[in-house]
Parts: structure tokens; C-alpha cells; sequence
């Protein structure tokens, strides 16, 4: 049975799956019928075709011969617990283990059931009562790990997972389990070769290879992410997750054209994906196609009207349009969603030079400098807006701080030369027009 839990990194969402294998019944040596027998095999070969329905009515059958069945107990919870009817199948495994109090079986078998209620503290208590019996019993570790992760214990868990994996090298579940815990806590490097070992015993599990890519792309393989990526949309066509996954692969390896097609397959498969509409919009910015990023960060926001970064890239795709008041709009917006992201007054601050308006600037730098004192950019376009609004002093004195910070910016030697002929000091304006002539060719002082 796959137990689902779910880890967003990087956002990218990667399925982590706890998965707990039947375990097999008990026999406490009384004397069972033939029919009785014969009625828990069938039973056990309906159970394997997943045929429940069948197999509750076969076990039932046996029950009747010999009500103190163990095995046609414990299987008859294996079934009900399969269809769902979890707190039944915990009253038949409690009966099979009050008959065989030594069956570690039906202990793990009932920690199942509990841990599909969301009983995890029963659980483990369930696993450790198998344990007790069968201290090596690889599945019943496997379990217990799960349930602890559920509960926060982390260290626990994946101690719990490691013991499995010693009983059992090739309890492929609990290497999975294992690898997934430790990338919950960013042991991505570590958490790879359980995962490789799991997916090579388990190829054709989607949860095992969608936490192998995962950590293949957490270790920096994009190449061999993009390849585990691209075998889980190959396996399972019509789930829109993969499909993203593999877009943010592609874009990490710049290939926007291949990265936009796998967005676009995730949207057609799942159309009201905010986090996939807002990939898009960037693949398509990145691809220089603003007006399809437009459209794209629009979808994302009508879905999600506070996602910062939509709001922030939507200014972004105007700037590049030279929409300047359209991206002012929603540079304002953004830095409204997020006052502690400085890069939302940048955009506005330069979306204001644009369109010339500059006491609209000043008022941008005057908030943005105190939050990047050290970038000479920031320094040099407040500058610019205090030259163009007739205030040379201030001006000069950006244009110095912006030269102090970073003295091979060209352009604010020149425009500091500007203002110091507007300030009457011909002298040093004319030094500052050779320094920016030497760094750069074709910037030459006015004539």
C-alpha cells in the first residue's frame, strides 16, 4: 500500500511514499479443515489479484468452518484494510493475535491499518509489538519508520528505516522511505544511493523514481533528472506533476523551448496550476516572448491574486515591453506583497526614469537606497533622477558614491563630469570625462 507525503523544495513538489507491504499470517498450529484451508488459499490468490471483494467473501467462508482461524483472520484484515474499512480489519487483526499472541504478522499488519486512520502513535506502538516479537522483522521496522516520520520524529525514522535496511538489504520500500527522510532534511547527497538502490529494485515505482529525480536534481545532475523526469511522463502520460517536474528541469538547463512544451502538457492535462502558469511565464520571458508571458502570469494571478513572484515577472514582462506605466503599476503591486524585496524598486525606479518622471524617482530611491546601500546601480539611477530634476549637488554626490562603489562604471564617471560642469567645476568635471573615456571608448566628453 503507497502512503502519500508530500515535500515542496525548490518549488517543485516531489511525492515521498511510505509504502508497507502485506506481511504473512501466523499459524498457531491447531487443527484447521481442509475446506477452511482451501478457502484461505483462494482467498490469498483473489487478495494478489486485488480481487477484495471476492477474497473478504472467501476468508469469510473459511471463518465459518473454524471461527478461530488465525491466518484467515489476519488475511480477512489484509482485505478489509485493502478496500478501505481500516477500523474493521483492526477488530479481525486484534481477534488473529488474541488467538496467536505471538504473531509479529498481525501486529504490523494491524500498524497498517492504524497508520491509514492517521493513528500513528497506535501504529508504532503496533510495529514495536511486532518487533518485540521478530526483532529483525524487516517490514515492520520499514513500518515503524513511517509512523515516526508522521509524528516529527525524524532521527527515529530514519533509524528506524536504517534497521530495516540491515535486516534486509533489498527492502526496497524502506530504502525508498529512507532516502525520502533524509531529503526532507536536505541530505540530498546522502539520501542518493538508497534511492538508486530502491528505483533498481523498484523500476516501475512513480513515487521511488520521482524521489530519485528529485535528489538528482538537489545534487546538481540535471542531465540524469531530466532522463528520470522524462521515464515518469513515459510511464504515467496523463499525471500533470511529472510534466512539470521535467519543465523545470529543461529550464534549469536552458532549454526554454523544451521546458515551455513540458508546462504546456502539465496546463492541458490540469489547467489551474498557479505554480505552473507562473514557469511558463518565465520560460516565455526567457524565450522573448513577453505578450505570452503576459497572458501566462495573468492566468496565474487570476487564480492566486497574492502570488508575489507573478506580479513581479508581470512587471517585469512590461518593462520589456516598454509598458512603463503598466510596469510601474505592478512593480508597486509587488513591492506592496513583499515590502522586503528591494528588486520591486528597482523595476519601479527604472520604470520611472523611462517615462521621465522624475520626482516619482526620487521618492523610489529614497526608499530603495537605505535597503541596498551598496549597490553603485541603485546609487548611479538616483543620480540620474536627481540630475534630471535640476538638483546637481545631490546629483554629484550620488554619482561619486556610485564610482566609490564600483570605479569602473563608466557611465557614472561620465554623468558625474556632467554635473560638475553644471556646478561650474570644469576642472574636475574634465577628469571624470578622461576616466570615462578610458573605460570606455565611446563615451567622449561634450563639446
Amino acid at each position: 500500500m503507497k502512503l502519500p507525503f508530500f515535500l515542496r523544495t525548490a518549488g517543485i513538489a516531489a511525492a515521498l511514499s511510505f509504502a508497507i507491504p502485506a506481511f504473512p499470517g501466523g499459524d498457531t498450529g491447531a487443527e484447521i479443515s481442509r475446506e477452511a484451508t482451501k478457502l484461505n488459499h483462494r482467498g490469498l490468490e483473489q487478495l494478489h489479484k486485488k480481487e477484495y471483494d471476492q477474497a473478504i467473501e472467501s476468508f469469510r467462508e473459511a471463518l465459518k468452518i473454524h471461527p478461530e482461524y488465525p491466518d484467515a483472520l489476519d488475511n480477512l484484515g489484509k482485505a478489509l484494510e485493502a478496500t478501505g474499512k481500516d477500523s474493521e480489519a483492526v477488530a479481525d487483526f486484534d481477534k488473529a493475535i488474541k488467538i496467536a499472541p505471538e504473531n509479529a504478522a498481525a501486529y504490523a499488519d494491524k500498524g497498517l491499518a492504524l497508520f491509514h486512520q492517521g493513528k500513528y502513535e497506535e501504529a508504532a506502538a503496533s510495529y514495536r509489538q511486532a518487533l518485540d516479537h521478530h526483532k529483525d522483522f524487516s517490514e515492520a521496522q520499514n513500518g515503524l519508520g513511517a509512523a515516526l516520520l508522521h509524528l516529527g520524529k525524524h532521527d527515529e525514522a530514519i533509524a528506524s528505516f536504517r534497521a530495516a535496511i540491515a535486516s534486509n538489504p533489498k527492502n526496497a520500500d524502506a530504502l525508498g522511505n529512507l532516502g525520502a527522510a533524509l531529503l526532507t532534511e536536505d541530505k540530498a547527497q546522502e539520501a542518493l544511493p538508497f534511492l538508486r538502490k530502491a528505483n533498481s529494485l523498484r523500476p516501475d515505482s512513480p513515487e521511488v523514481l520521482e524521489n530519485y529525480a528529485a535528489t538528482l536534481d538537489h545534487t546538481g545532475q540535471t542531465h540524469e533528472a531530466i532522463a528520470a523526469y522524462h521515464k515518469l511522463t513515459t510511464k504515467h502520460p496523463d499525471q500533470p506533476g511529472p510534466w512539470e517536474h521535467l519543465g523545470h528541469q529543461y529550464y534549469k538547463s536552458k532549454s526554454y523551448d523544451k521546458a515551455a512544451a513540458a508546462f504546456q502538457k502539465s496546463l492541458s492535462l490540469k489547467p489551474d496550476q498557479p505554480q505552473v502558469l507562473l514557469a511558463l511565464g518565465q520560460t516565455q520571458s526567457e524565450q522573448g516572448k513577453q505578450a505570452e508571458a503576459i497572458q501566462s502570469f495573468e492566468r496565474c494571478l487570476a487564480l492566486k491574486p497574492d502570488e508575489f513572484y507573478a506580479t513581479y515577472n508581470l512587471a517585469n514582462a512590461y518593462y520589456a515591453q516598454k509598458d512603463y506605466a503598466k510596469a510601474a503599476s505592478f512593480y508597486e503591486k509587488a513591492y506592496a506583497q513583499k515590502p522586503d524585496y528591494p528588486e520591486s524598486l528597482v523595476g519601479l525606479g527604472a520604470s520611472q526614469l523611462a517615462a521621465n518622471k522624475f520626482a516619482e524617482a526620487m521618492a523610489t530611491y529614497d526608499k530603495l537606497v537605505p535597503m541596498k546601500p551598496d549597490d553603485a546601480n541603485v546609487r548611479f539611477n538616483f543620480g540620474t533622477a536627481l540630475f534630471n530634476a535640476g538638483k546637481y549637488q545631490e546629483a554629484a554626490a550620488s554619482y561619486r558614491e556610485a564610482v566609490r562603489l564600483n570605479p569602473n562604471l563608466a557611465h557614472a564617471h561620465y554623468n558625474l563630469g556632467m554635473a560638475l560642469l553644471r556646478l561650474n567645476d570644469a576642472k574636475s568635471a574634465q577628469s571624470e570625462f578622461v576616466e570615462a573615456h578610458r573605460l570606455d571608448g565611446s563615451l567622449n566628453p561634450p563639446k
